[in-house]
C-alpha cells in the first residue's frame, strides 16, 4: 500500500515539473508585469488592459 502511495506521489512530482517548465519554456509568462504596478496590482492592470 506504501509503494503504490510513493509511485502516486513520484508521478505527480514528475507531472507537476514537467507542466511548470512546458509553461516557462513557452516565453509568454513575464514576472516582470509584477514588478510594474507593486504587489497585489497586477491582476488590475491585466483587466485594465482586456477592457
Amino acid at each position: 500500500m506504501q509503494g503504490i502511495a510513493f509511485t502516486i506521489l513520484i508521478g505527480v512530482m514528475i507531472f507537476l515539473f514537467a507542466f511548470t517548465f512546458a509553461v516557462l519554456g513557452k516565453g509568454e509568462y513575464d514576472p516582470s508585469m509584477e514588478e510594474e504596478g507593486g504587489h497585489g496590482s497586477a491582476p488590475a492592470a491585466q483587466v485594465a488592459v482586456l477592457a
